[in-house]
């Protein structure tokens, strides 16, 4: 679709990509607001997650597993909240949903990245959608390096 920004990302765009299959594409969330913050965007262009083939579900399963298992073992991640809200999608005038999930770690002790601690002050409480980014662009970019170094290990 012409008009999608998922369907039509750039090499930019593609910056933070940790893996990809057929099925779905997992990216390093550009805000770090939650650290390890991920997305999880679906490879063909379907608006609603009823739309989404058992197949495409079974890949999900397995991305989702996968991702939760990385992060536990690199980060300390304690648990996650995964959401599929889609409602930026509406704020257009054209609206062109495509389903992407994004994902966010949850931690009960602090992480530590390149020496700097980071403590997730909402843990046991929903996310903070307006958080702002708790890490800076080289830690981003050290954080990235580590997770794409180790993601063969967890996914195939």
């Amino acid at each position: 679709m012409l008009e999608c920004a998922l369907c039509n990302l750039t090499p930019q765009d593609k910056k933070w990509m940790l893996y990809e299959n057929n099925d779905w594409i997992v990216f390093l969330a550009d805000k770090q607001d939650y650290i390890g913050r991920c997305m999880v965007v679906c490879q063909e262009h379907c608006q609603s997650i009823s739309d989404l083939n058992i197949e495409q579900w079974i890949s999900l399963k397995v991305i989702m597993s996968s991702l939760e298992q990385m992060l536990k073992s690199e980060l300390g991640a304690t648990m996650f909240n995964w959401s599929c809200l889609m409602n930026d999608a509406y704020k257009a005038d054209c609206a062109c949903p495509h389903v992407h999930f994004h994902m966010r770690p949850r931690y009960a002790e602090p992480v530590i990245i390149k020496n700097r601690e980071y403590r997730d002050d909402e843990f046991a409480h929903h996310y903070d959608n307006k958080k702002p980014a708790q890490i800076t662009d080289e830690a981003a970019d050290f954080l990235f390096a580590q997770l794409k170094e180790k993601i063969s290990l967890y996914f195939s």
